[in-house]
């Protein structure tokens, strides 16, 4: 194989304080706080402040000047020894002369020890400022020691506790969820973009299918997806061209397969593929998951890629076979169908929409060569296909109004032509897709195989200017102006 899918390894980040710790690390000290120091957690039993006194008491914010700097000697979790004077403090960490030391840098017995040090020699060491220390364990993951610390807020809060302690858990989970979004967000600028089915860049020719080939290579797909996708339950059924994975039952997977199939047996000879074979070098790839969150984690995990918000499927070329993955649509999606049909399931019509362009795409992808065709083009391929092979497809009715009124309105069809395929215009509600639609429908239906026609000839290398004199006799700037002025007239 030449494409070998990782294993995804699904990692649930717990914030909670649940997990034991050492009750002291190796940490060498020096100064107001000594090696042998224990805290005494009985001395929240007296000279505490009355329930009254911190009925309005805030957990400290922002940074909190140290009134009697204390020396530490400390080795962080990577080895390092800081050695200096405690001056100031806040939700990050400690700064003194030896710079910055972060919570997170050392163990969590060292967080419980210096963040009450850090109170007392700030005159904070009352409930709120307890309230804090709790605030700061929770949002370091710092197992025991979180109950060590509510303990004594209880203690010295009073009937005030609930309330102390609810604060710091709320502004724990704050912290942690803005965490995660400036995660994910660096995550997400590290992945490539946009849709990669429109981004070959190679030129070279696909191998031709080799049916005593295809079989072997199929399965191989079912059990690498199967193992790509470990963690998550997917099972894999292979049909005649295509391997579905996914939660259902294997009954209602190796349907799922057969509809592939059959769509690709009636798409690919319509874009100039060999009829009653399967196109593709092994078999097309269909993992089948629950929803958009874990199909961008596949293919993050998987591709090294992003998936566009607004799409059902995200496709990926390989050298065994278009890799899809594949979602459930959403309940806004659904209603908002539901809304243009006459009748009918609408989760099955959408299901059958995306099946379509899925294979269309594939198909596109496949077909001759690797060369990237014009996105307006395969969009717009896959918007009719999906219309004209989907019993009683909304396509028509939803696209065909929204691109009409645009030209109507005096806008050229022309501005599609050199648009990005990863632009918002071909998101599934975006103009450049409506307008594909209704121009390849009309390629479709001045002459059956103009398409793959065209297709043919941008494959093996022609301009789309080159394409369109051969197939149409004229540049395409000029059937686009005809277009233009067909449509202001003609529905």
């Amino acid at each position: 194989m030449k494409v070998l899918f990782p294993a995804i390894l699904t990692v649930w980040i717990s914030f909670t304080c649940g997990t034991r710790t050492s009750a002291w690390s190796d940490s060498r000290l020096s100064g107001d706080v000594r090696p042998d120091q224990t805290v005494d957690d009985g001395d929240e039993q007296s000279g505490g402040i009355t329930p009254a006194a911190v009925a309005d008491s805030e957990l400290p914010g922002g940074r909190v000047t140290v009134e009697a700097p204390f020396s530490i000697r400390i080795r962080d979790l990577a080895g390092a020894t800081r050695v200096g004077r405690v001056s100031s403090f806040d939700d990050q960490g400690m700064t003194g002369d030896f710079g910055t030391v972060r919570w997170l840098e050392i163990a969590p017995s060292d967080r419980f020890r210096f963040g009450r040090e850090a109170l007392r020699k700030s005159r904070r060491d009352d409930a709120a400022g307890l309230g804090w220390l709790l605030f700061m364990l929770h949002s370091t993951d710092s197992g025991e020691f979180c109950d060590r610390a509510e303990k004594l807020v209880r203690a010295r809060a009073g009937v005030e506790a609930d309330r102390i302690i609810g604060a710091a858990e709320q502004r724990a989970q704050e912290m942690r969820e803005q965490t995660e979004r400036v995660r994910l967000a660096s995550e997400a600028a590290k992945l490539k973009q946009g849709r990669p089915h429109l981004r070959s860049t190679s030129v070279t020719a696909w191998s031709l299918p080799d049916p005593m080939r295809q079989g072997a290579l199929a399965e191989q797909l079912r059990v690498q997806g199967e193992a790509a996708a470990e963690g998550l339950g997917l099972k894999g059924v292979r049909t005649g061209s295509t391997v579905v994975l996914g939660l259902k039952s294997l009954d209602s997977l190796a349907r799922e397969g057969v509809a592939f199939d059959r769509l690709t047996s009636e798409i690919a000879p319509r874009l100039g593929l060999m009829p009653g074979r399967n196109p593709f070098p092994g078999a097309l790839l269909v993992m089948d998951v629950v929803d958009h969150d874990t199909l961008r984690l596949l293919a993050g995990t998987m591709f090294d890629h992003s998936a566009p918000l607004d799409d059902d499927s995200v496709l990926f070329p390989t050298d065994d076979g278009p890799f899809v993955i594949m979602a459930m649509p959403d309940q806004e999606r659904i209603k908002s169908i539901t809304n243009a049909m006459s009748g009918g399931d609408p989760l099955q019509m959408l299901r059958g929409l995306e099946r379509a362009r899925i294979v269309a795409r594939s198909c596109l992808l496949h077909a001759h060569t690797r060369r990237a065709l014009p996105p307006w083009l395969v969009e717009g391929i896959a918007e009719y296909m999906a219309s004209t092979l989907v019993v009683d497809a909304p396509i028509e009715s939803i696209r065909r109004r929204r691109a009409l009124r645009s030209m109507r309105d005096g806008r050229h069809p022309g501005w599609i032509i050199e648009l990005d395929g990863d632009d918002e215009g071909f998101d599934l509600d975006g103009l450049a897709r409506d307008v594909a639609y209704v121009l390849v429908t009309r390629l479709f239906e001045t002459a059956p195989d103009l398409p793959a026609g065209l297709v043919d000839d941008l494959k093996n290398g022609m301009t789309p200017d080159q394409a369109f004199r051969r197939r149409m006799g004229g540049s395409i700037n000029a059937w686009f102006d005809d277009s233009a002025e067909w449509f202001r007239f003609n529905d």
